[in-house]
């Protein structure tokens, strides 16, 4: 065999070994995000984990018009640039749904569908209201959603009381919850469930809709530096688990990716400890 040919043929061999290097450097980097998420959501380790994201389920009362007539379809579609509204096109819907949660239902579920082991599912939360056994990411206020009220109410829930008129802490200390104009606050809950403790429970919450929305996008795409700033000591050595934790969030409404932790909390013990 010459020389040229021991080249061509080392050259083969070197380019598959790089090739399954690579291939192996992919794998392990996306096993190891995979593995981090997990530790902040609070999920076990194993495949197809279903999270079940949970969005308030609203409905229209029954609208009568001037003459006493049922209007069997009250929407409207909202009028394009340069448009006048108009009624000449209506439209009936049984149930709807608030534009904030599908923009932080996409958020998270993009998160949860890139590292192939999550199996995010999306579901009202009148279809989940008698569900205990299950890791749930709810969307929105105690007052739109039955989930998130559930959440609030549970007794692992050791940080929060939470209302249309602000959030404050079990003891009664005032969070951030000043909204007006430009600004809109939320939260991001994360506790374990009392009685499955293999399940985690999530809430995604706002003052506003804007405070739903930025909570969500933050926790989808900020997760790593929420991991690193709830247990600094955990997140380095990379084996402990994360404590259940409470992120205030500050959001420029119209604004999710503004979104920022301006207060942090996270359990210890039977108590809180505060981070941030």
């Amino acid at each position: 065999m010459n020389n040229d040919i021991k080249a061509v043929l080392w050259n083969i061999v070197g380019g598959i070994i790089v090739s399954a290097l690579t291939a192996l450097y992919i794998h392990l980097r996306s096993r190891l995000r995979c593995y981090h998420l997990q530790r902040l959501l609070g999920l076990r380790i194993r495949e197809r984990t279903e999270v079940r994201i949970t969005y308030g389920q609203l409905m229209l009362p029954t609208l009568k018009d001037p003459t006493g007539k049922t209007i069997t379809h009250p929407y409207v579609k909202k009028p394009r640039r340069g448009q006048f509204p108009t009624t000449a096109n209506a439209f009936s819907m049984e149930h709807a749904i608030s534009e904030c949660e599908v923009r932080a239902s996409t958020y998270l579920t993009a998160m949860l569908a890139s590292p192939r082991v999550f199996k995010p599912i999306l579901i009202s939360d009148t279809d989940t209201e008698d569900l205990l056994d299950s890791n749930f990411i709810a969307l929105g206020g105690p007052g739109s959603n039955y989930k998130s009220a559930d959440i609030l109410l549970s007794p692992a829930n050791i940080f929060i009381d939470m209302s249309f008129s602000g959030i404050a802490l079990k003891s009664g200390e005032p969070l951030p919850s000043i909204c007006n104009a430009d600004i809109d606050y939320g939260v991001i809950l994360r506790v374990r469930s009392p009685e499955f403790p293999d399940r985690s429970w999530i809430v995604c919450a706002g003052l506003g809709e804007w405070g739903t929305s930025g909570t969500a996008w933050f926790l989808a795409n900020k997760w790593r530096e929420l991991l690193c700033s709830v247990h600094p000591i955990a997140c380095f050595l990379g084996i402990c688990p994360i404590p259940d934790f409470l992120a205030v969030v500050k959001v420029t409404r119209y604004q999710d990716q503004s979104a920022q932790v301006v207060q942090l909390y996270r359990r210890s013990g039977a108590s809180l400890k505060k981070v941030k």
